[in-house]
C-alpha cells in the first residue's frame, strides 16, 4: 500500500497534524531534533492501521492522546494493491471510546462506509493490504530501536516464510491426533467396561431353549393331565349312571327270560292239548284232558276246544314278545358295559407316579430358578400329596371292567386319581410360574447381552475407524514437516539472495554474501578475509548495514509473497549510528532495491543540504502542528 495522505488532531505531541499529496514514489525525510515528533508520524500511521503502535499496546491507548486533550482522531488516505484510494479514520477519547470506519476516497462522508467497528475495519484493512501488525512491524516499519536478528519463530517471519498456515495445520493436525487418541482410549475404556458387563452376565447359549423346551414340555403335560381329569370325570359319571341302569336291565332280562319260558311252555301245552282234543277225542288222554277242563272250568263245554288253539295261539305271542324283549334287554347291558371299559381303559391309561412332586424338573437354571424352586419346595411342604397306589388302581380298573365297583368306590378312586393329577397340575403350575420368570429374565439377559454387543461392536467400528484416523494424522504430520522444512529452505535461500543483491550496495562490495541457517543466525562473507565471518567480529556500523538489508531482504519477501504491489517503508532513524559515508552510500541504494518498495520514509535528525528527497518533512520540539 502506498500513503497518500496524513490528518491527525490531539496525537501524541502534534494538535494538528496534515500531510497532503504525498509522493507515491522517492524517498520522503522526515528530519528534527530529539523530542520534535520526528517518531509521532509513524505512529500515527500505525494506530490509523492497526488501532495501536510500537510503544503502546492496546491497554495503553489512552496514552496516545494529547496532554490535556480528552480525544484525538487520525485519518489516513492509502492506495493498497487494487489500486483504489481508501480512506481511513480512527477516534479515540480518554474513557477508552475507540471506534474507525473504512470507505473509499472519492465518498469518505458515505452513509454505508466499507467497515464499521474496530474489529470489522481490521478484517477489512487485512483483506486489503495483505498483513497485520506484527508483520508490519518486522517489515514495513522500522520503529527508532536498535536493529536486530529478526527472531526465527516469530509470527511475522513464520508468514513472511509462507510457514504460518503450515503451522497451523501441523497444530491442528497434532491436536486432531490428540483428541483421537483420547477418544481412542476412552472407547477402548468403554469396549472394556462393556466386556466386564457382558461377563457378569455370563449368557449360556443353551439355557434359553432348555428353558422353553421344559416349559413346553410342562405345558402339554398339564394339559393331558387336564383332559385326563376331564375324561375321568366323564367316564365315571357315565359309569355311575350305567351301573344301576345295567342291574336292572340285567333284571329285567332275566324275569323276561323266565317268562318267555312260561309262554313256551303254555304254548305247547295248549297246542297239544288242542290238537289231542280236536283230532282224536277218543284218545284216553283227551278223554282225561276233557274231564279235568270240565272238573275246573265250570263254564267249560266241549265245543269250547277252539278256544284251546286260540290259547296256544296267545302265548305263542307272548313267548316271542319276551323272546324279543330279553334280547332287547342283553343288548342294553351290552352298551353299558362300554362305559367299565371305557372308565377301566381311562385309569389304564393314567400316567404311573408315586408321588406328584416327580414331575417338577429338578432345577430352573443355573442362575436364574435356584431361589423360585427353593419357594416352590417350601410351598409343596404344607400339604402332603395324595399318594396313589399302582396295584390298588389296577384293582379298581378290574373290578370296574368286571362291574364289581360301587358307585362309592368309583367316586373315591376317581376323586383320589383327579386329586392326584390336580396336585400333579398345581406343582407344574408352580413350576410354569417359575420357568416364567426364568424365562422373561433369561430373555432380558439376552436383550441386554445382544444390546451390549451390538454397542460393542459399534464402537470398535468407531475405534477403528478412528485409529486409521490417527494413522493419517501422522501421515499428514511428517508431510507437514516435510512441506515445513523445505518451505524454510527456500526463504532461507531466497532470503539468502535477496540480500546478496542489497548487502554490497550497503557495504560497498565489502561483503557480498550472508550465511543465514534455520534459526536466523546471520554470517557474513568478507571478500577480504576470503570466510565467513561472525556477526561480532564486524564494526557496530558494518553491523546495522547488514541488519538494514536483512531487515529489508524480509519486506521484499512480504511484497511478494502477500501485497503484490506496490508498498511504502518507514524506517525510523536507521543510520543513527551510521557514519556520513554509510549514510549517504545507503541512501543513494534504497530507491533502487525494489520496484516494489517505491515509497520510502527516512527519520533523521539531520541530512546533508546536498541530498535530495522527493519530500522533506522538518519538525521542531516547540511546534504543535504540521501543515
Amino acid at each position: 500500500m502506498i500513503i497518500n495522505s496524513i490528518k491527525a488532531s490531539n496525537v501524541l505531541k502534534y494538535a494538528s497534524l496534515q500531510l497532503d499529496n504525498i509522493p507515491e514514489q522517492g524517498l520522503i525525510a522526515i528530519t528534527g531534533p530529539n523530542e520534535s515528533g520526528k517518531s509521532t508520524i509513524g505512529e500515527t500511521v500505525c494506530f490509523a492501521l492497526f488501532g495501536r503502535t510500537f510503544s503502546l499496546d492496546f491497554d495503553e491507548l489512552p496514552k496516545i492522546i494529547r496532554w490535556d486533550e480528552t480525544h484525538c482522531s487520525v485519518e489516513l488516505e492509502f492506495t493498497p494493491a487494487d489500486g483504489k484510494r481508501y480512506h481511513l479514520e480512527r477516534f479515540l477519547d480518554d474513557g477508552g471510546n475507540h471506534s474507525a470506519r473504512l470507505a473509499l476516497a472519492e465518498s469518505p462522508r458515505a452513509d454505508e462506509p466499507l467497515a464499521r467497528g474496530i474489529e470489522q475495519v481490521a478484517d477489512k484493512v487485512y483483506e486489503l493490504i495483505g498483513y497485520e501488525y506484527e508483520e508490519f512491524i518486522e517489515s514495513f516499519y522500522l520503529a527508532q530501536r536498535e536493529i536486530t536478528t529478526p527472531h526465527p519463530h516469530s509470527y511475522a517471519v513464520k508468514t513472511m516464510a509462507g510457514l504460518v498456515t503450515l503451522e497451523y495445520c501441523a497444530e491442528t493436525c497434532r491436536d486432531d491426533h490428540e483428541e483421537t487418541l483420547s477418544e481412542v482410549e476412552a472407547k477402548q475404556s468403554d469396549i472394556t467396561k462393556l466386556q466386564e458387563q457382558l461377563d457378569e452376565l455370563d449368557i449360556d447359549p443353551r439355557l434359553l431353549s432348555e428353558l422353553e423346551g421344559e416349559r413346553e414340555t410342562i405345558s402339554r403335560r398339564m394339559g393331558e393331565a387336564n383332559r385326563s381329569i376331564e375324561t375321568l370325570d366323564s367316564a365315571s359319571v357315565a359309569y355311575q349312571d350305567a351301573l344301576p341302569k345295567r342291574e336292572k336291565a340285567i333284571g329285567a332280562r332275566g324275569r323276561a327270560g323266565f317268562l318267555r319260558l312260561i309262554m313256551l311252555l303254555l304254548a305247547l301245552v295248549m297246542g297239544g292239548s288242542w290238537y289231542l282234543m280236536a283230532n282224536m277225542p277218543a284218545h284216553d288222554l283227551s278223554q282225561q284232558l276233557s274231564e279235568l277242563l270240565a272238573t275246573n272250568l265250570s263254564f267249560w263245554q266241549p265245543e269250547m276246544v277252539t278256544w284251546l288253539l286260540y290259547a296256544a295261539a296267545g302265548a305263542a305271542v307272548l313267548f316271542l314278545f319276551f323272546w324279543m324283549r330279553r334280547a332287547s334287554l342283553s343288548n342294553s347291558v351290552k352298551d353299558y358295559g362300554q362305559s367299565a371299559q371305557s372308565l377301566a381303559s381311562v385309569l389304564d391309561d393314567l400316567p404311573i407316579a408315586d408321588n406328584p412332586e416327580t414331575s417338577s424338573s429338578d432345577g430352573v437354571g443355573e442362575q436364574e430358578g435356584e431361589q423360585a424352586t427353593t419357594n416352590t419346595s417350601k410351598e409343596t411342604e404344607k400339604e402332603e400329596p395324595v399318594a396313589v397306589d399302582r396295584a390298588a388302581r389296577g384293582r379298581l380298573s378290574q373290578r370296574i371292567s368286571d362291574w364289581q365297583a360301587t358307585i362309592a368306590e368309583v367316586r373315591d378312586g376317581v376323586g383320589n386319581e383327579q386329586n392326584f393329577l390336580r396336585q400333579g397340575m398345581e406343582v407344574d403350575k408352580l413350576r410354569m410360574g417359575q420357568l416364567d420368570q426364568a424365562l422373561t429374565q433369561e430373555r432380558e439377559r439376552l436383550d441386554k447381552s445382544e444390546q451390549l454387543h451390538t454397542i460393542q461392536t459399534e464402537i470398535r467400528e468407531k475405534t477403528a475407524e478412528r485409529e486409521r484416523h490417527i494413522e493419517i494424522c501422522s501421515m499428514a504430520d511428517e508431510l507437514i514437516q516435510g512441506a515445513t522444512r523445505e518451505v524454510s529452505y527456500q526463504f532461507n535461500r531466497k532470503l539468502r539472495g535477496l540480500v546478496s543483491k542489497t548487502l554490497p550496495l550497503f557495504t560497498e562490495n565489502r561483503y557480498e554474501h550472508l550465511q543465514i541457517d534455520d534459526d536466523l543466525s546471520v554470517r557474513a562473507f568478507s571478500s577480504e578475509k576470503r570466510d565467513f565471518m561472525d556477526l561480532d567480529e564486524i564494526s557496530s556500523g558494518t553491523q546495522r548495514q547488514i541488519m538494514l538489508a536483512v531487515r529489508l531482504a524480509l519486506s521484499q519477501e512480504l511484497v511478494e509473497r502477500t501485497v503484490k504491489g506496490n508498498q511504502f517503508l518507514f524506517l525510523d532513524e536507521p543510520f543513527a549510528f551510521f557514519d556520513e559515508h554509510r549514510t549517504r552510500s545507503a541512501l543513494s541504494v534504497l530507491p533502487t532495491l525494489s520496484e516494489e518498495l517505491n515509497q520510502i520514509w527516512i527519520i533523521g535528525q539531520a541530512f546533508s543540504d546536498d541530498l535530495k528527497f522527493d519530500r522533506h518533512i522538518q519538525c521542531e520540539r516547540n511546534r504543535g502542528s504540521i501543515t
